[in-house]
C-alpha cells in the first residue's frame, strides 16, 4: 500500500500572472481571490441549455452586445487578490474586452447553469462576487430535473442582489434596449 502525496498548494498569483498563463491554458480555471482554482468540465444537458441561450440571444442582441460561451470576467480585487470567473455564458459589448477577459462595466449578464458539484457556488458564492462586482443581471439556470428554472436577478441593493419573486418558469432579460423573454422550457430538448 502506497502513501500518496497531499497535493501541492497553489500559489497566489496577481493578475497580470493569471493574464499571462492561466488564462491561456487548455484546461479551465477560475482565479478566486488570487488562486487558480480549477474548474469541472460542463454535463452535456448545460452545454445544450447554453447553446440555446446563446441561439436566442446572438440574433437579438447583435451587433452591440455579444454572447460569449466561457469567457472570463475580472470582478475586482479584494485585500490585494483578484478574482476571475469563467461564467458558463458572458452578454458583454461587442468592444471592450481585452484578448481573454471582459470587465464588469462592459457586461449586461452573467449566466451560470447549475452542475451537481457546484450548487453552492453558483447559486451562493458566485451571485455575491457578480453583485458586488456591479453585473446588472445574473441568470441562474438549473436543467437537473424534470422541470428546469432560470431564476434572474437584476436588482442591487447594498452590494447584494435582491431575491427575485419567481417560480423559476420564466424569465425576462434586459440587455440595453432589448427586452427578451425566456422560458425555461426553451433551454432542454
Amino acid at each position: 500500500m502506497s502513501i500518496a502525496a497531499p497535493p501541492v498548494a497553489l500559489a497566489h498569483v496577481t493578475l497580470a500572472e493569471w493574464d499571462e498563463d492561466y488564462s491561456q491554458r487548455d484546461d479551465a480555471y477560475e482565479l478566486v481571490e488570487g488562486v487558480p482554482t480549477v474548474a469541472p468540465n460542463e454535463h452535456f444537458d448545460n452545454v445544450k441549455a447554453t447553446s440555446r441561450l446563446i441561439e436566442k440571444l446572438g440574433p437579438i442582441i447583435r451587433p452591440d452586445w455579444i454572447a460569449l460561451p466561457h469567457f472570463a470576467v475580472h470582478l475586482g480585487d479584494r485585500a490585494g487578490s483578484s478574482t476571475v470567473r469563467q461564467p458558463d455564458l458572458t452578454v458583454a459589448r461587442g468592444a471592450g474586452a481585452v484578448a481573454h477577459r471582459a470587465d464588469p462595466a462592459d457586461v449586461a449578464l452573467v449566466v451560470e447553469v447549475i452542475s451537481p458539484g457546484s450548487i453552492e457556488t453558483d447559486s451562493v458564492t458566485k451571485r455575491h462576487e457578480y453583485a458586488r462586482a456591479g453585473i446588472p443581471a445574473y441568470l441562474l439556470v438549473d436543467v437537473r430535473g424534470p422541470r428546469p428554472t432560470v431564476v434572474l436577478f437584476d436588482r442591487i441593493v447594498d452590494g447584494a442582489y435582491l431575491t427575485p419573486d419567481t417560480d423559476g418558469t420564466a424569465a425576462t432579460l434586459r440587455i440595453g434596449e432589448h427586452v427578451i423573454r425566456l422560458q425555461a422550457s426553451e433551454l432542454v430538448n
